[in-house]
């Protein structure tokens, strides 16, 4: 029977961490986002540079929770949303430090953290002024404000997402107080029927041993997601996932991951079960390979 793996529920170092290397990768970020977003001379590029302050939110978000060991759900969500709402003030402090830099007005960016009214004042002047063009029609008032808003959830969001992703799945030993280490041995199984699967990965995961490596990797299978303490070995854990694919516009194959079960504890044996069920395949594999070849 599976045994499914929780994590202690520990805050770790969280809000000591985060309260000091946080913010400070927090501004950081904003700067960089900031130069580049009123220096950027072509305006549609700015979507793509949001996706870039998207992707480094969530890299600090892991990095922090991570750092601080923090192993509760909802202390990792909690601390993101604070981190997106503290990074959205940063980034508007941030964009108009650098736009009066560029208009030659003095003045530093610890007045304008400190100066919330004045962060007001400067939006609602813009929206007033319109920012930015597109297709020759000017972006202000309501439309500007409109924007922001989506872009303010979309940072605020991301604070969230990287606090949940940042723990999502995985294994902390209590025992060695580190988080245990991924295992990439891509280990990918064939199956049948998918319902018949679910039941089985549900009611006793070391059963899919007997399934075979998947040979074709262009149709659906499942991955196994193997962890395991790099130090003392005895926190081990397998998850499995459900791949498919589909095909872009572009013509491009593209593989999808989808949950497909809870992390369940199992022993160091079984751990290397599966670990070697992929190691003797690839032997034979190479085996037949060579044989065919001579």
């Amino acid at each position: 029977m599976n045994i499914e793996y929780k994590l202690s529920g520990k805050s770790g170092y969280l809000f000591i961490v985060g309260l000091l290397l946080g913010p400070i990768l927090m501004v950081l970020l904003s700067i960089i986002y900031a130069y580049i977003d009123v220096y950027n001379p072509f305006i549609y590029v700015t979507i793509l540079v949001f996706i870039g302050l998207f992707s480094g939110i969530l890299f600090i978000q892991k990095m922090v929770i991570r750092l601080s060991k923090c192993r509760n759900i909802n202390s990792s969500i909690i601390y993101g949303i604070l981190t997106g709402l503290f990074g959205l003030y940063s980034i508007w402090c941030a964009f108009i430090y650098v736009m009066f830099q560029r208009e030659n007005i003095p003045i530093d960016l610890y007045d304008i953290i400190l100066s919330p009214s004045l962060v007001y004042n400067t939006a609602n002047n813009l929206s007033i002024l319109g920012l930015y063009e597109i297709f020759g029609i000017s972006i202000k008032g309501g439309l500007l404000w409109f924007i922001w808003i989506v872009e303010a959830i979309g940072i605020i969001g991301a604070g969230a997402i990287g606090g949940f992703a940042a723990i999502h799945e995985q294994v902390f030993c209590e025992d060695c107080n580190k988080w245990a280490k991924e295992l990439n041995d891509d280990i990918r199984l064939a199956i049948e029927n998918r319902d018949e699967a679910k039941k089985i990965i549900d009611t006793d995961i070391e059963k899919i041993l007997s399934y075979e490596i998947q040979g074709n990797l262009n149709t659906e299978h499942i991955k196994v997601n193997l962890h395991q303490c790099s130090k003392c070995q005895n926190t081990n854990t397998v998850n499995v996932d459900f791949i498919t694919y589909e095909t872009n516009q572009k013509g491009e194959v593209k593989e999808k991951s989808e949950d497909f079960s809870s992390v369940f504890v199992i022993s160091a044996n079984q751990l290397n079960s599966f670990v070697n069920k992929k190691n003797k395949t690839s032997l034979q594999t190479n085996l037949n390979e060579n044989t065919e070849n001579v």
